[in-house]
């Protein structure tokens, strides 16, 4: 199980805006109504508790979405997304699409530089890309972000043209993630083999720079006095507020709880929901909330090997977990259960999957006395032709929260009442990297974020498996899935894209292909001291207009 996880107008004779209306996104701002009218103020340090260190800090390679939440900081990218879908200038000033969608012409901003002073330019913008493509690097996030990328041609300085090998609808939305920041080419070059490992290997055209790392325990990011290229709609221009963010790797909840109430944290992210309550109600703390877009908590069951390659026992999986109980049980009423492959903040969710699938014992038992799953072992657990009823889940136990291990264990016991015997695995990350990429597993978990629904394609496109570029867990070959995904990365008609994305939850739910858990949100507990903090269209922490008060 693996946890996860970024508009002014533009010149509409140089570019194309894409819409795909209002995200859900509850990015509030720190800050009560006494600070209002505050003049904000530069200098100070920001004290981060983080829930876990990256699996890499390369965020090209890593799969993590804390690697992107974290080098925000630290990477620009060349356009910027808002909560409302639509794409606004970064890096890039301005950009033009081809009429068959083939080519996307940037025209890059002159003044920006990386932290080690080399230029951003358009030759860094390819080795990037690259980068992000070449078989060496493993990406698994980044890769599937950019689609399917072809080459970038140089024609000038300052001129960047990415080809694409098939109409890509989602490639401007993509860019504008963390995932697909850019490393100085110096640093490409010099210090590939150390980018991972973070620290000042990671050199970025940010307003911050990373100046070192204790694997671990902590990372220390810098202001840079000469930043001047803020995204469009940034609250403010030139450098950022604070001078300092020290990121504490705090992996228990309770160590990240008690370091925000003492006033050791000024910021503390993915507050558990047994601690709300109580964030909410200590005075000097205020609760930071968004929905988070993308899918839920996700298990993917392997349709390519008993048992889940028979239809019939992936539908009983489905009726056997009764998730209501389970997420109330867990999250003591402060999320709802999923009900579709996306999560509601995402564009296109369909609300009405919840009347196809729901839990049912009986149905369950039914379903599985169908398959031939009728004789029952010495411990109550299912079996044919003399084989237990087994599924194994191998997960990497730093990359779960107690919360989503509780989840598992719900669903373990569930499993357990209708004879299915599931097996919670420990491994290390390179096991799982390992068994994930030879399908040697029957359930994998994890969360995927994202606020544009083309993230299915990479969760079940025959061509997305794990170690080829994408994040097909369910390992699904299904050609009307195939189809319709095909269908919507050529197409940006709204209406046509709500249709396709549909079909697809409701193709995903009808195969059973995952168990979708939750409906989280993002909650950091934030000090009074900080002013100005906001969510950005991916859940992700804006600390670029952010800034702290009583240094």
């Amino acid at each position: 199980m693996q946890s996860r996880r970024g508009f002014l107008l533009m010149s509409a004779a140089t570019s194309t805006a894409v819409t795909l209306g209002t995200m859900g996104l509850t990015a509030c701002s720190t800050g009560g109504e006494d600070m209002v009218g505050d003049t904000p103020q530069d200098g100070g340090t920001l004290t981060y508790a983080a829930s876990t260190e990256p699996d890499s800090w390369d965020p090209h390679q890593a799969s993590t979405g804390v690697t992107a939440r974290l080098l925000r900081p630290v990477l620009d990218s060349l356009v910027t997304l808002k909560p409302d879908g639509t794409v606004a200038p970064w890096l890039a000033a301005s950009w033009q699409v081809s009429a068959d969608g083939l080519s996307y012409t940037f025209k890059l901003r002159k003044d920006v530089t990386f932290s080690d002073g080399t230029p951003f330019d358009a030759t860094a913008v390819k080795a990037n890309f690259d980068h992000v493509v070449a078989p060496k690097t493993v990406s698994k996030a980044a890769a599937p972000l950019l689609g399917p990328y072809e080459r970038t041609e140089v024609p000038d300085r300052f001129t960047a043209v990415v080809h694409l090998k098939e109409p890509y609808a989602s490639f401007l939305r993509s860019v504008a993630s963390t995932f697909l920041g850019f490393h100085s080419p110096k640093a490409l070059k010099e210090r590939a083999a150390d980018l991972g490992a973070g620290g000042p290997a990671i050199v970025g055209t940010g307003p911050f720079r990373f100046v070192s790392r204790i694997a671990g325990q902590q990372a220390v990011f810098e202001r840079r006095p000469d930043y001047r290229w803020g995204p469009a709609g940034a609250a403010h221009t030139g450098a950022a507020r604070i001078d300092r963010i020290v990121v504490n790797i705090l992996t228990e909840n309770a160590s990240r709880v008690g370091a925000v109430t003492s006033g050791q944290a000024d910021v503390a992210e993915e507050i558990p929901a047994a601690r709300l309550a109580s964030v909410r109600a200590q005075s000097g703390l205020s609760l930071l909330r968004t929905a988070v877009p993308g899918t839920s908590y996700t298990f993917y069951l392997n349709t390519q090997r008993a048992p889940f390659d028979d239809l019939g026992v992936r539908r009983a999986v489905q009726c056997a977990v009764d998730l209501p109980a389970i997420v109330k049980g867990v999250f003591q009423g402060e999320y709802q259960p999923a009900r579709s492959p996306l999560n509601p903040s995402t564009f296109a969710y369909d609300k009405n999957l919840g009347d196809l699938w729901g839990y049912d014992r009986a149905k369950a038992g039914q379903l599985l006395d169908a398959a031939g799953w009728t004789a029952r072992d010495s411990a109550g657990y299912r079996t044919k032709d003399g084989r237990r009823l087994t599924a194994q889940v191998p997960y990497v136990q730093s990359f779960v929260s107690s919360d989503n291990q509780a989840i598992a264990i719900g669903i373990q016991d569930a499993l357990k009442k209708v004879g299915i015997a599931l097996d919670l695995i420990p491994v290390d990350s390179a096991t799982s990297m390992d068994r994930t990429a030879k399908g040697d597993y029957d359930m994998f978990a994890f969360g995927w974020e994202s606020p544009d629904p083309a993230l299915l394609r990479n969760l079940y496109h025959s061509k997305k498996q794990f170690g080829k570029g994408g994040m097909n867990g369910a390992r699904v070959h299904d050609a009307q899935l195939d189809t319709l995904l095909d269908r919507a990365q050529r197409t940006d008609d709204r209406d046509q894209l709500v249709e396709l994305y549909q079909k697809v939850q409701r193709r995903v739910i009808d195969q059973a292909y995952s168990i979708p858990t939750y409906v989280a949100s993002r909650d950091s507990a934030v000090r009074s001291r900080v002013h100005g903090l906001t969510y950005d269209a991916f859940s992700e922490h804006d600390l670029y207009d952010a800034w702290v008060s009583g240094r």
